[in-house]
């Protein structure tokens, strides 16, 4: 049987190629996320600790321009940092611990004023009543297994030491031999030094861009959507300023995660013309102007499309859960600009070959 370019067995045979071509591509994608997330407990404190190395750096330099050792520097703030972070967290969760009882009072009023009005226009709430009874069997289930609990708690508490373990250790050679690493690739892998200097600085600038962008948003966008909770004496504001700027380092989700909270609540305390409010207050400052304001806040920091940055919340969050989706934008940022310098970088080459063979 001959086989023509226009054959149906030509057409059929390339369709097969096709088919399992995109198998492999997928099943290589599910491979290497499913290599990541087994080293996530690795992978992830490595990640950290570049970050916060990037970030507080700076600082480490700035103490040796008066004399001090950078190993000495490089212990000092990496003391504060985990000093600071210690301090905000108990703050922060025993504030929430402290808030779980008014925050659950709350929730349950916003739930049963949202039903009851939905009966009101003589609308279908049954699916309300499903949800909320899978929602009290899965916490049953959740919390009737004690030695599963007990487990799962012990298990939780060894991987959390044992990922802070690393991040510290890890940032703490970042922060003191951060500056070292691009010579140190330039040895290993034989190529130009000037190359990782250059990956080297767009990644800081990225990464710091990024992060200090993100907080100048939420400090910006975040009094527009606490005005309308304050003029309506909405309750739990102060917890809800907080998440509303630890999720805005979230990006899509996060902000309007902590938007869906206030409006329940709102529900519940002021009726649906307060949750319409909140709800306005909410489309407009995660709207137009976070737009504008991330716009001029990020600069080229994060010069990626937005569904580059979609996907790579999803892939962190696949990865590493909630960390992994705040980690995914600017790790997403750092390596695109890793990849354009490194373009650069062959592009200059290719053009400096000829005129080398020529002379």
């Amino acid at each position: 049987m001959s086989e023509t370019p226009g054959s149906g067995y030509g057409k059929l045979r390339r369709l097969g190629m096709g088919s399992w071509s995109a198998i492999g591509i997928i099943l290589l994608v599910l491979v290497i996320a499913a290599g990541l997330a087994a080293l996530s407990n690795v992978v992830v404190p490595l990640v950290i600790a570049v970050i916060l190395g990037t970030v507080l750096e700076p600082i480490v330099t700035w103490l040796t321009r008066y004399r001090i050792p950078r190993t000495l520097a490089a212990t000092i703030v990496l003391l504060l940092a985990c000093a600071v972070t210690t301090v905000l967290t108990i703050i922060l969760v025993r504030g929430f611990v402290h808030q779980i009882p008014e925050i659950s009072h709350q929730l349950a009023r916003g739930w049963v004023q949202f039903a009851n009005w939905m009966q009101s226009l003589d609308l279908d709430s049954s699916w309300l009543d499903q949800l909320r009874t899978a929602g009290d069997d899965l916490i049953g289930k959740l919390s009737g297994g004690a030695l599963g609990f007990v487990t799962s708690a012990v298990y939780g508490t060894i991987t959390l030491a044992l990922g802070l373990f690393f991040a510290i250790y890890f940032l703490f050679f970042v922060l003191r031999d951060g500056r070292m690493f691009p010579a140190w690739l330039a040895r290993m892998t034989g190529q130009d030094q000037a190359l990782f200097t250059e990956i080297d600085t767009q990644v800081q600038q990225s990464l710091r861009g990024y992060f200090s962008g993100t907080a100048v948003t939420a400090l910006i966008t975040g009094p527009i959507f606490v005005i309308p909770l304050l003029i309506l004496g909405i309750p739990l504001v102060i917890p809800m300023i907080i998440l509303y700027f630890v999720l805005s380092f979230i990006p899509f989700l996060g902000a309007w995660l902590t938007g869906v909270f206030a409006i329940l609540i709102a529900f519940g305390y002021g009726g649906p013309s307060a949750a319409l409010i909140v709800g306005l207050g909410l489309l407009i400052s995660n709207g137009p102007v976070q737009n504008v304001v991330s716009a001029w806040a990020l600069g080229s920091s994060l010069k990626i499309h937005p569904v580059t940055v979609l996907v790579a919340t999803m892939a962190g969050g696949v990865i590493a859960g909630a960390l992994g989706m705040v980690l995914g934008p600017p790790v997403m940022s750092a390596l695109q600009r890793s990849y354009n310098v490194v373009r650069e970088h062959r592009a200059k080459d290719t053009q400096h070959t000829p005129t080398l063979e020529s002379a």
